[in-house]
C-alpha cells in the first residue's frame, strides 16, 4: 500500500498529489474549462499528456494546439502559459520530474551524460508508445493500492523511452547485458521476500545496477518484470496454501496479496480460474 503520500484537490477538478517512493515527483491531473495559466515555469522538467480536448499552450516563442495523445516535454525554468481555448475543456495529466531524476535517465542511455539530465527541443510529441505507457504509469501512481514495484517499473519505461527517443540527440538506452548474478539475486530476493512491498530502488541496491538498467536486463533474462515475477512467486504461494485447505481471505495474507480481491484478480490471470475454483478441485483430487 501506498505510505507516504500528499495529495490535494480542487472543485474544479484539478488534483496534485507527490510520490516521495518515485523519487519525488509530482504528479497533476485536470479537467478545466474557462481557465489559463499565467506565464510560469517550474524548477523541474514538466511533462504533460492532453488525454481528451484541446489546449493554446504557448512556450518556446509560440502557440501550440495540443489535442488527445499530444505529449508536451518542458526543461526546468521554462516558461509557458496558456489553457483551452473559448467554449472548449482540456483533460490532463502532468508530471514533475527533479532533474536528479533524470540524471539517472540519462545515465543510463548509451552515450555519456557527464552527469547532466537530458535535454528536450521538440514542440510536441506524438507517439503513441510514451503515450500509452505515460496515461498507464499516471493512472497507476493515482491509485493507493497500487504497488510501489509497478509503479517504478513503469516509470523507469515511460522516462528512458520519452528521454531515449526524444531528448536532443536522442538516444539508444545501454544494452541489456547477462548480468547472471544480478538476474539471480532479483530472483531470489523477490521469492523469498514475495509478502512484503519491494521495491526497484531495494532490488537496485541489492545487484549494484541502476534501477532503469536493472528492469531491462531482468526483462531479458527472464522474460518479464520484476513486478511481474513477483506476483507470479505469490500466486505459486497462494497455490500451494489452497491445497492445504486454509480460507481464501487468509491465503491471500499470507501470500502478500492486499485481501481476498486482490488475489482473484491475479490468480485468475495467471492460473485461469478463481482461488475457489481451484480450491474446490484441489480438494476433490486428494480424495
Amino acid at each position: 500500500m501506498v505510505t507516504g503520500w500528499t495529495s490535494s484537490s480542487d472543485r474544479h477538478g484539478a488534483r496534485i498529489w507527490r510520490a516521495p517512493d518515485l523519487g519525488g515527483v509530482e504528479l497533476f491531473r485536470a479537467s478545466l474549462t474557462e481557465f489559463s495559466f499565467s506565464p510560469h515555469a517550474h524548477e523541474e522538467f514538466f511533462i504533460a499528456l492532453t488525454e481528451r480536448g484541446r489546449a493554446a499552450a504557448v512556450y518556446r516563442g509560440g502557440t501550440h494546439m495540443v489535442g488527445p495523445g499530444d505529449v508536451i516535454m518542458l526543461n526546468p525554468e521554462e516558461p509557458h502559459a496558456g489553457g483551452p481555448p473559448a467554449g472548449a475543456g482540456w483533460t490532463y495529466r502532468a508530471l514533475y520530474a527533479d532533474p536528479a531524476l533524470m540524471s539517472g535517465i540519462a545515465a543510463d542511455l548509451g552515450a555519456d551524460s557527464g552527469g547532466k539530465p537530458p535535454r528536450f527541443g521538440r514542440d510536441l510529441v506524438r507517439d503513441r508508445d510514451v503515450t500509452a505507457r505515460l496515461r498507464h504509469f499516471h493512472r497507476l501512481a493515482e491509485t493507493p493500492l497500487t504497488e510501489a514495484l509497478e509503479r517504478e517499473t513503469y516509470l523507469a519505461e515511460t522516462l528512458v523511452l520519452l528521454a531515449g527517443r526524444h531528448g536532443e540527440p536522442p538516444r539508444e538506452p545501454r544494452a541489456a547485458g547477462r548480468e547472471h548474478d544480478a538476474v539471480r539475486l532479483c530472483r531470489e530476493y523477490l521469492r523469498a521476500h514475495a509478502r512484503e512491498n519491494v521495491t526497484l530502488q531495494t532490488l537496485s541496491g541489492l545487484t549494484g545496477l541502476s534501477p532503469f538498467h536493472l528492469c531491462r536486463v531482468f526483462g531479458k533474462a527472464v522474460g518479464m518484470t520484476p513486478h511481474a515475477y513477483l506476483t507470479q512467486a505469490r500466486v505459486r504461494r497462494a497455490k500451494a496454501l489452497l491445497k492445504t485447505g486454509l480460507p481464501a481471505g487468509e491465503v491471500a495474507v499470507e501470500a502478500g496479496f492486499y485481501d481476498q480481491a486482490h488475489l482473484t484478480r491475479h490468480f485468475k490471470r495467471l492460473v485461469g480460474v478463481t482461488p475457489a475454483r481451484y480450491a474446490r478441485d484441489a480438494a476433490v483430487r486428494s480424495l
